[in-house]
């Protein structure tokens, strides 16, 4: 539902004071938006200003094609008010709880990615609070350095409260096309070209089952009637990765129709398959029985804040990979050697070429971003040695890690990854360096979790 921009206009003055203020006084603050995607724990002592009532949709605009939101609105009720006038967001991350501020400043990308690139590429302008309390405007004719400077921030330089995103026409349905491949060789072969051919998908992505079992999907959107239907939302739904691996093991391609939010979110029910390690952990049988019974806590906003209440999230390797295309298989083959871990979920993105922090800003045609989400039955110095281990593979391919994740670099390292002389200017020309911590510190996991299963149950009970 839309709401009046003086509501908005209040609501941002409220939390433009509040920044003031801490300007003034000289102190550090957090962002709370109610909800993260985000692996990592809270442990500081920073307050946080809440913007959590930034939730709303301010304009559809059919004709100009764009929708106008508050940062917190979430993908899901983005998708239900622009859907319903026939249009999406170019990209739409896989999650329905991510909002909108999460997913540009977070680095979100989804299977439209290899079109459009990552979220934050589809925004046309920015409302935007700076550490002194001030409000700007960017976009790319507008204060352009902070408008390129703000995507996969993570709030470093400063809060959006809104954004105006360009929107493209859509169908009720997606034809899904699913075609067995056989290796990591052929399937980035087959990535490559459909990214390139002509006539181009609406959707790609992949995900690869073992070394030799893997499924390439290819969407489309489609008025068709005359396809088998599929659905994910509905309890008694299979989780879609496990649709997906009986579909290859059965065909060697094959066509579906699934509803269009449901496929923008196919992956919520079990966030992709990390459920599967989250009962794992727990001793909990996985079998289509316990995910039915368990449906309603097997959703990725259960999931993750049971993650975080429990403080598990070193016990699981949570990591997304943006790679140059060619270096994709050296990294595939690494996982498979090192942890053999799989699932792997392969997705490719439009290289960026401006958003300097962004994961997909890498010197290459094609971005290919890699999904390494596995459970680890492993101490934590270990823990850490696998993470620094993966870090420096990713380095020595020339590939960025997604921020939601933790990272572990040295100070060294990441400043040989991103460009501090540009940051750094921006933090100070927009006077983010009193208030908002940066990027660094705020991504850097410095501290070794204690677990507790019975607080993440009984936090489950009482939320």
């Amino acid at each position: 539902m839309s709401v009046d921009t003086k509501d908005h206009n209040r609501t941002v003055k409220v939390v433009q004071k509040r920044i003031g203020n801490f300007y003034k006084l000289n102190k550090r603050a957090r962002i709370f938006h109610g909800s993260t995607n985000s692996t990592r724990h809270k442990l500081d002592n920073s307050e946080y200003i809440d913007i959590s009532n930034l939730n709303n949709i301010l304009e559809v605009n059919s004709n100009k094609r764009y929708v106008l939101a508050e940062a917190n609105v979430s993908l899901e009720k983005l998708v239900d008010a622009t859907l319903a006038k026939g249009f999406i967001p170019p990209v739409v991350s896989e999650f329905p709880t991510i909002t909108i501020g999460g997913a540009i400043q977070g680095g979100a990308g989804e299977s439209s990615s290899f079109k459009w690139g990552c979220f934050n590429e589809i925004s046309l302008e920015y409302e935007i609070i700076l550490g002194d309390g001030s409000k700007i405007i960017t976009s790319p004719k507008k204060n352009a350095d902070l408008f390129y400077g703000i995507p996969s921030s993570c709030g470093s330089l400063g809060i959006i409260t809104s954004a105006k995103l360009s929107l493209i026409p859509a169908t009720p349905t997606i034809k899904l096309i699913y075609q067995r491949v056989n290796s990591s060789e052929e399937t980035i072969r087959l990535i490559s070209k459909l990214s390139r051919i002509k006539k181009k998908p609406d959707f790609i992505d992949s995900i690869m089952f073992s070394k030799t079992k893997g499924v390439v999907m290819v969407g489309y959107f489609t008025k068709l009637t005359d396809l088998p239907k599929a659905s994910f939302h509905r309890n008694s739904d299979e989780w879609f990765y496990l649709h997906a691996q009986k579909i290859m093991l059965n065909n060697k391609i094959y066509e579906e129709l699934i509803n269009t939010k449901d496929y923008l979110f196919r992956y919520d029910r079990g966030s992709f398959w990390a459920g599967r390690s989250g009962l794992k952990i727990l001793h909990i049988p996985f079998n289509r029985f316990t995910r039915l019974l368990l449906a309603r806590i097997l959703k990725t906003k259960t999931l993750l804040s049971f993650l975080h209440n429990a403080r598990l999230s070193q016990k699981f390797l949570i990591q997304d990979i943006c790679l140059p295309e060619n270096n994709t298989i050296s990294f595939m083959k690494f996982v498979d050697e090192k942890y053999n871990i799989y699932p792997l979920w392969l997705c490719p993105i439009k290289t960026a070429t401006k958003d300097f922090l962004s994961p997909n800003n890498l010197d290459t045609d094609l971005v290919i971003n890699v999904g390494v989400w596995g459970g680890m039955s492993t101490d934590y110095d270990n823990f850490i040695r696998i993470n620094r281990e993966l870090e420096t593979i990713v380095r020595k391919l020339n590939g960025r890690k997604v921020l939601y994740a933790h990272q572990y670099y040295t100070k060294q390292e990441f400043w040989q990854i991103y460009d501090i002389e540009k940051y750094s200017k921006l933090r100070l020309k927009y006077l983010a360096k009193i208030v908002f911590p940066n990027i660094y510190d705020k991504t850097k996991v410095s501290v070794k979790y204690k677990p507790s299963i019975a607080r993440g149950f009984w936090k489950l009970l009482i939320e």
